[in-house]
């Protein structure tokens, strides 16, 4: 979010409206931990950061938000200015440890044994964001949606067996098919095992792999030509909606009318 935050600021809105000026755009990343990326490899999370600050964020590790309000952000005792706060700290789990008045971790995700189930309710699985499920490492597995969908296949078959009276299958283990993760124009980083790719080579994997599971032969070709043109024109799909300074919206000139060829047009007034 960030490295999109400020390509958007230096490139696209740069070029698409005149009073804005880029060198004035300031984007900090604030992280509670010691590195970004925790679930990647630390070389990788180098990797990132360093491509953030090339674009110009500023990265703040072990800086925890204190407090938020419409006047700016306070990390501990250092308070910074700013109308626009992006929060991207993650999600309460659902009540639903509440709904069963079972244990849960300190995000709302209930404890599930090795077969998904909840203790004491064996017919009672749960998978997903709000399951706190453990890897075979015994760290809980991230609330992504490889893992809900490998516990969904497994629940399935557990219920089936159950059902036809057969052979249950083993407990639950997550294979991780790799972690993904972009952070601007030819800058992304992955990591397959042992296997750990950065800059443009990951980015162009990251592209692939996002395209090739689109629903749709026609969906894959309209976004694969769409992101192409995009990057060779460096031409971003940004409008803004911004203060009409006591203007009245009737007191507005009528807009030209929309093509409707074109479905992600947003009115934008500057």
């Amino acid at each position: 979010m960030a490295g999109a935050v400020a390509e958007l600021a230096k490139r696209a809105l740069a070029s698409d409206f005149r009073a804005i000026d880029p060198r004035q755009a300031r984007i900090i990343l604030a992280e509670a931990s010691p590195r970004l990326l925790t679930a990647f490899n630390p070389s990788l999370s180098e990797a990132a950061k360093r491509s953030l600050e090339e674009i110009g964020v500023e990265v703040r590790l072990k800086a925890s938000v204190t407090a938020a309000d419409c006047g700016g952000v306070s990390l501990g005792s250092e308070r910074i200015e700013t109308r626009t706060i992006i929060w991207g700290a993650g999600v309460m789990a659902s009540p639903a440890g509440r709904w069963l008045g079972v244990p849960t971790d300190r995000v709302g995700r209930v404890f599930v044994g090795p077969d998904l189930s909840v203790a004491g309710h064996s017919d009672i699985f749960l998978i997903g964001d709000v399951a706190h499920a453990l890897g075979a490492d015994g760290s809980p597995l991230p609330g992504v949606a490889p893992v809900a969908k490998q516990q969904g296949r497994y629940v399935a078959d557990l219920i089936k067996a159950r059902i036809a009276g057969g052979k249950l299958p083993p407990p639950f283990r997550y294979r991780d098919s790799g972690s993904l993760a972009t952070i601007g124009r030819k800058r992304a980083v992955a990591q397959f095992g042992k296997i750990k790719l950065r800059g443009f080579i990951a980015w162009l994997l990251w592209s692939m792999a996002h395209i090739y599971f689109l629903i749709g032969f026609r969906n894959r070709i309209v976004v694969a030509m769409s992101w192409a043109w995009s990057y060779a024109t460096f031409q971003r799909g940004t409008r803004l909606i911004t203060g009409l300074s006591g203007s009245r919206m009737e007191d507005m000139p009528m807009p030209a009318p929309m093509d409707p060829s074109q479905p992600n047009q947003v009115r934008h007034a500057a």
